[in-house]
């Protein structure tokens, strides 16, 4: 039964991503066609709401000890920044803050 749940967690998330990743591309395509506002806009938006996702994905757990800055990640092959580990959480609100700022510098921005 369980292994049918993460079947099926794991199958909407890779829905999920590819559906992401083809607005991802819609709006590049679209940010090259046409010079507005809301399309330099979209694109930073969408990287903003993808890490919100990943970091709330990778939430910080109850500090029990030191945790590692990289660790696995849950699905695929690679490493993760570790928000569960100082260095790592200010990394991850660093890239929040840095996304943000550029969304309000290209929204007033002439």
């Amino acid at each position: 039964m369980r292994s049918n749940k993460s079947g099926k967690l794991l199958s909407l998330t890779i829905l999920f991503i590819f559906v992401i990743f083809v607005i991802f591309l819609l709006s590049v395509v679209w940010t090259l066609c046409s010079d507005t506002k809301i399309t330099r806009i979209i694109p930073l938006i969408l990287v903003l709401i993808l890490t919100i996702l990943s970091f709330s994905y990778y939430a910080p757990a109850p500090k029990t000890k030191q945790q590692p800055l990289f660790v696995p990640k849950r699905f695929g092959i690679g490493i993760s920044v570790n928000p569960n580990n100082p260095t790592g959480r200010l990394f991850w609100y660093l890239v929040f803050t840095v996304m943000t700022i550029l969304i309000i510098v290209v929204a007033f921005s002439n």
